[in-house]
């Protein structure tokens, strides 16, 4: 678990937004991947230079330690970093499971909850979701950085910016303030055999609400791609009292349409469907509409698999905008 130089960049632009880092939880320590010289320019460019302890305790501290997050955040302003841990090999302040529901004592603990890779490693997602969600102060802010595209097998799970949305919503107390998404991993190369890091430079995304626009917003990509979401705790509410649902899925229980109705209704409205389509249906059995002539279809339209991947793609303004520093 760690921070990279995008990662961090975001909570510097947290800062700048508001977010209090007084109190400050990590789920598990994280560490740094991202070189003080830049940190400091992030720090600067936001007018957070120096740091409370000053520039040159900054960069000793930065080469004295293993845990630079620690003196990263002490930077943003907080004053006292706790760490939670199922165990104790990297020293954590709370050693818990987070498949278990935590304490009462640990409610309402933190400015900032700050997950840096923890949850999608985590089993039981609803109940560390909440864990971390109940230890979120009353104004404070939950922080999570998680994989979303092209990193199966990191972790038991990659997460859809809709799941974030539901959760993180009014009636569980909470209230999304930013979600990017962009390229981001452990990327890697070697060159004689000598193995070498390298980040791959990407521009961010703000991700729309899929209820807002009353669309899935899917992601087809080729690049690790990480999902970066601040939430504010704006009441107390009794988390998941009610479960989350998919937004497109709500409307349509909804409107109460009768279950035998809806098996019967064509896929396409008969209003809406062309002459040609309607003229097809009932001359071809349906293998041949479904199968023979969608392969028969690519003489007329060779480009429609580049136009599928463009329209599930960063490159659809109607589901994703880009953020221009």
């Amino acid at each position: 678990m760690g921070f990279s130089k995008n990662t961090s960049k975001f909570l510097v632009d947290a800062k700048k937004a508001g977010a209090n880092f007084d109190e400050t939880l990590t789920l598990g320590r994280q560490q740094m991947f991202v070189s003080p010289e830049r940190l400091e320019s992030f720090l600067r460019e936001h007018g957070f230079w120096p740091p409370p302890e000053g520039g040159e305790a900054f960069h000793r501290a930065m080469a004295g330690t293993s845990w630079r997050f620690e003196t990263f955040i002490r930077a943003l302003g907080a004053r006292n970093i706790s760490s939670c841990d199922i165990s104790e090999y990297e020293s954590a302040t709370i050693i818990h499971d987070l498949n278990q529901p935590i304490a009462s004592e640990w409610e309402e603990r933190f400015d900032a909850v700050i997950d840096g890779g923890t949850l999608e490693h985590v089993f039981n997602f609803p109940v560390a979701i909440a864990n971390s969600m109940k230890m979120v102060k009353l104004g404070g802010h939950l922080f999570i950085f998680s994989p979303a595209n092209n990193q199966c097998g990191h972790g038991f799970y990659q997460f859809s910016p809709e799941l974030f949305y539901r959760v993180l919503s009014p009636a569980n107390g909470f209230e999304v303030s930013r979600m990017v998404m962009f390229p981001d991993g452990g990327f890697a190369s070697s060159i004689l055999g000598v193995p070498y890091p390298f980040t791959v430079d990407a521009p961010w995304y703000s991700v729309r609400d899929p209820a807002q626009i009353h669309k899935r917003v899917p992601l087809i990509n080729d690049k690790p791609t990480l999902l970066c979401v601040m939430a504010k705790r704006i009441s107390r509410e009794v988390i998941f009292k009610t479960m989350p649902q998919q937004s497109d899925y709500v409307p349509q229980w909804q409107s109460a349409k009768p279950v035998a109705a809806a098996l019967k209704a064509p896929a396409v409205p008969e209003e809406k469907t062309s002459p040609i389509i309607t003229w097809l249906r009932k001359t071809f059995p349906e293998s041949v509409c479904r199968e023979l002539l969608p392969k028969l279809a690519i003489i007329l339209d060779p480009f429609r698999i580049a136009r599928y991947r463009r329209r599930n793609s960063f490159h659809n303004p109607e589901y994703y905008e880009r953020v221009r520093d």
